[in-house]
């Protein structure tokens, strides 16, 4: 019964989304309008009141389509917001010279290390969870990790160390795990 009514009216709900929605979510409104029909088979009437009864099914498939949008929009505007407000706020570190210097010594690594480096020091991982995020075993991860501390650390060392408070996170990058002060007689506080 469902497959004949698909075959029968299939076109119809399609004209009927793509004049309410977008091409894209017309496409989507027209299985979820057949996929209700075939979940509730049962309560679909006989012709000629099948076309009307899936009109009915399509219409509540685009306000859920609707307020689904009007969640994610909302959500956006929210989370957008609330970044904006939190940015705002923050100190910008990347105004600091420290910043800069740990900026230009990361862009001479290559990727690899530039992505070990900031998955230790961003994102907290341990060698063991970084060799599952880059696919490599944990000891060569290790091995990796401390040449690419090593070759950030000289590419601080070749610039005149800059005495700023605000270095955080970025001395983590070179292999410190603390939160410091930048010591210019120890280039990013030492580390391993």
């Amino acid at each position: 019964m469902v497959s004949r009514a698909y075959e029968r009216h299939a076109g119809a709900i399609g004209a009927y989304a793509l004049r309410r929605a977008a091409a894209a979510d017309a496409a989507d409104v027209v299985a979820d309008t057949f996929l209700v029909a075939w979940r509730r088979h049962d309560e679909m009437p006989d012709e000629p009141h099948t076309l009307p009864w899936l009109y009915g099914v399509a219409r509540r498939v685009l306000a859920n389509q609707r307020r689904s949008r009007d969640r994610r929009t909302r959500l956006h505007d929210r989370l957008r917001t609330e970044f904006i407000e939190f940015d705002t706020r923050a100190d910008r570190i990347e105004d600091t010279d420290h910043y800069r210097r740990v900026a230009a010594a990361m862009s001479t690594l290559n990727d690899d290390d530039a992505e070990l480096l900031r998955l230790t020091a961003w994102e907290d991982l341990t060698p063991t969870q970084i060799a599952t995020a880059m696919e490599l075993e944990p000891s060569a991860v290790r091995q990796r990790l401390r040449r690419a501390r090593q070759r950030l650390r000289s590419g601080l060392a070749e610039d005149q160390p800059v005495a700023d408070p605000k270095t955080t996170a970025y001395c983590e990058l070179a292999g410190q795990r603390s939160w410091t002060r930048y010591d210019p007689d120890w280039s990013c506080g030492g580390g391993s």
